[in-house]
């Protein structure tokens, strides 16, 4: 049994099993063991590791910061996903101290182990957007995101694995991503972390400026990895395995409705290995509405395209939009120039090497954090 002294004004702690009594001379000591995390986080909170539950919109407030120890795994119950949405979030000003490690890291999962079970981990920074005004409203959790701190600090996610997210935001319009990093800065570290079977994206980045290191997404629904916004960090080491009912590897935009807003999307990605799904209209990467971005070290297998282009050329006849380093292997063609009325041939975007390397599996392949399908 471990135990730790906590400051709970605000947060809302369902003790579902013993705790240890205290007497007159100091503070009661609670039981972690078996309890359900829900509500506010206002002051620091070190959570031990163990096992636990998940319920509700758990909300780590401005000025908190929450600490979980490597080992320790949060629950969604199947109780508490039929009564409504589910998640961890982070406000502006707030941060998630997340450490697992490789062969004990910190795992958020579904008890029904079902895609769409719950909403996963959110983060909302003060860094850089090309929405007008340089903030919004978030739509998953409903948070004001964006700023002018392009060194922002949420904390650090290294080694955390999330399981079965992706649940429907109220109104049906858009789910929940396993990693929503809304405006997230480079102060920020995010390493070692996988998306596993969710229902929408794996990992999207909505603006921003924090980069990320060994990203691993496997049967996600929607797209593996998504940016819009404005996001211009630099994602090293990604693996992607798609599901038949999978939608693109990499799905990248500037801003909708707005192509050339600036500061441009404009992402730096290294060290890339996707196993397609083996649908023909599927393109490892879908890019759209004037994002620019350099892809480089590329291994593609069983995917429709290498390339859908749609929306602008733009980016591609001025060089700031280029696959480099790329071994792909097609079902239908190495591109498709998806733009109404166009004709111009765009596989020059790619430049082909047989020899490209792709993702280093090293990392994923050390310890038990990653899971398989």
């Amino acid at each position: 049994m471990k135990t730790n002294f906590l400051k709970v004004f605000t947060l809302t702690l369902a003790i579902v099993a013993a705790s240890c009594s205290s007497d007159d001379n100091g503070p009661s000591v609670p039981n972690f063991e078996g309890t359900v995390l829900q509500g506010e986080i206002a002051t620091d909170l070190n959570i031990p590791e163990g096992d636990y539950n998940l319920k509700g919109a758990v909300v780590v407030k401005s000025g908190a910061t929450l600490t979980i120890e490597a080992g320790t795994t949060f629950t969604v119950t199947a109780a508490d996903q039929a009564i409504g949405a589910n998640y961890l979030i982070v406000e502006q000003g707030g941060k998630l101290i997340a450490e697992g490690t490789a062969s004990a890291p910190i795992v958020f999962t579904a008890e029904s182990a079902s895609v769409g079970a719950w909403g996963g981990i959110i983060l909302n920074g003060k860094s850089t957007l090309n929405v007008a005004g340089g903030t919004e409203i978030a739509e998953a959790g409903g948070l004001i995101y964006g700023g002018t701190i392009p060194a922002d600090n949420s904390g650090i996610l290294r080694y955390v694995r999330v399981e079965y997210a992706g649940a429907a935001i109220t109104g049906g319009t858009a789910e929940y991503n396993a990693f929503s990093f809304f405006g997230v800065g480079s102060g920020t570290i995010l390493e070692n972390l996988q998306a596993y079977k969710g229902a929408d994206d794996g990992f999207e980045f909505f603006g921003g400026t924090v980069n990320a290191t060994n990203l691993a997404a496997f049967g996600c629904e929607d797209d593996s990895i998504d940016w819009d916004r404005g996001y211009t960090g630099t994602i090293n080491n990604v693996w992607v395995k798609q599901p038949a009912n999978g939608d693109f590897a990499f799905e990248c935009s500037n801003l909708p409705g707005e192509f050339n807003r600036t500061p441009r999307a404009n992402a730096t990605v290294n060290n890339v290995t996707i196993v397609g799904s083996g649908n023909a209209t599927k393109a490892a990467f879908n890019f759209k509405e004037g994002t620019a971005g350099t892809i480089t070290n590329v291994v593609a297998t069983n995917v429709g395209y290498g390339v859908d282009l749609r929306n602008q050329l733009d980016q591609f006849t001025d060089l700031t939009l280029k696959i480099n380093n790329a071994n792909i292997t097609f079902i239908t063609a190495l591109t498709r120039n998806g733009i109404a009325n166009s004709t111009v041939n765009i596989d020059s975007m790619v430049s082909v090497n047989a020899n490209a390397s792709g993702a280093n599996v090293s990392p994923f392949n050390n310890g038990t954090w990653l899971r398989n399908l």
